[in-house]
């Protein structure tokens, strides 16, 4: 585990079971604005953990301090020591061949090798000559998260990396970044708007509000998860209701405060 922020302490040593991400009092000002006031964020390992919250609430923020880009924060962040990004950008330089993406950074004689099995894993090993031109947004998207999945990450970070794709492709990478978690064993957080995104692929759904971590809801749902049924909906509508986008109709669960 590394500690991310300079100048802070260390997180004590506990005896309780060890967490892949362990954030305490996370505080981020840009100029007078305070964007992050005091969020505690603990994470086990191999959880699939959904953060939600309106634009502004500092999603993308907290995800840069958990991700190292951004060292101007303070409090104390323990995460593994390799950690990935994918972004809603796939940010591919366009003068490089889609395995020459995955590899950007890489060093070794075995560098296109791994490349190519990581575009094996997302469906693309066919296309690892082909110029990011020639790519559809949704093989585009599958080559970044090549990109992040190449360095064997313990900790996946995903900053709404579906939300420019179209609505079939988006459920296809669902369905793929679900199964590389769980086949890989990955630790992940998803910031996303998407609701029915979160609940399809988190084990435990956060919302954001006003700087501070305000609601939180286990997502124990049989998988693959059926966005039809009445549990999935029951879920839908407790955080849509969190969100302020409607008032709860249903019986919903209790809600659990961080």
């Amino acid at each position: 585990m590394t500690s991310l922020l300079p100048g802070t302490d260390q997180v004590p040593e506990t005896t309780s079971p060890p967490l892949a991400v362990d954030a305490r009092d996370i505080r981020r000002r840009f100029g007078e604005r305070e964007i992050l006031r005091g969020v505690d964020l603990q994470v086990r390992p191999g959880e699939f953990l959904a953060l939600l919250g309106a634009s502004g609430s500092g999603k993308t923020t907290l995800l840069k301090i958990l991700g190292g880009l951004d060292r101007e924060a303070q409090g104390q962040v323990r995460v593994p020591a390799r950690v990935s990004i994918a972004f809603q950008e796939p940010r591919l330089l366009p003068w490089q061949r889609a395995w020459r993406n995955v590899a950007f950074g890489l060093r070794g004689p075995d560098v296109r090798a791994r490349a190519t099995e990581a575009l094996r894993e997302v469906g693309l090993a066919h296309l690892a000559d082909q110029w990011p031109k020639t790519l559809s947004g949704g093989e585009a998207q599958r080559v970044a998260l090549a990109r992040a999945l190449v360095r064997d990450p313990d900790l996946l970070l995903l900053d709404e990396p579906l939300a420019a794709l179209d609505a079939l492709t988006r459920l296809r990478m669902q369905r793929l970044i679900a199964d590389l978690c769980a086949r890989r064993g990955l630790t992940a957080i998803l910031v996303t708007h998407d609701v029915d995104e979160a609940v399809t692929l988190a084990d435990r759904a956060v919302v954001l509000r006003e700087g501070a971590l305000a609601h939180e809801i286990p997502v124990d749902l049989a998988r693959p998860r059926d966005p039809s049924g009445p549990a999935f909906g029951t879920h839908r509508d407790q955080l849509l209701s969190w969100l302020g986008v409607q008032d709860p109709t249903t019986d919903l669960p209790e809600e659990k405060t961080p």
